[in-house]
């Protein structure tokens, strides 16, 4: 398996736009399955929208747990990255999806709101994480400097 970490975002909704479907397109044939974790919907659409209500409430979120409203604005919480299979490894939903929560818990993401969407456009199998940086419970932003080890 192979980690591969896009560029952090600024939009969950432009995330899902081309995560979720065909390349110029608003089919989405491509999508194997979508998985919702830490988060109170499983529809994919609904999932973003509530990780883009997470981020934007991030202030309120920290002042209810006794945190400061204070801080720098989070500029990006959107934090995408992909695991890809070789063509000749065939892994099962579970696998992926294992994958996807063992690759979140070494990240120290586990308990973030995450969507992943497993695609079939190509010969590898891949599967994509869209995380928010923001914790759901705390509103404090992972810090992801040493993503990359």
């Amino acid at each position: 398996m192979v980690p591969k970490i896009a560029a952090r975002g600024t939009s969950f909704k432009g995330a899902g736009a081309y995560y979720l479907h065909d390349k110029g397109a608003q089919t989405r044939e491509r999508v194997l399955f979508t998985h919702a974790e830490n988060l109170p919907v499983s529809d994919p659409d609904r999932a973003l929208d509530c990780m883009a209500y997470t981020a934007l409430h991030q202030n309120d979120i920290k002042a209810a747990n006794g945190g400061p409203k204070t801080g720098r604005k989070l500029v990006a919480p959107v934090y995408t990255f992909s695991l890809s299979w070789a063509p000749d490894e065939q892994p099962s939903q579970e696998e992926m999806l294992q994958a996807g929560l063992s690759s979140l818990k070494a990240l120290g993401l586990s308990e973030h709101e995450v969507l992943m969407v497993a695609h079939r456009d190509k010969e590898h199998p891949h599967l994509h994480l869209i995380v928010n940086r923001v914790h759901p419970q705390t509103g404090k932003a992972a810090v992801l400097s040493n993503d990359r080890l």
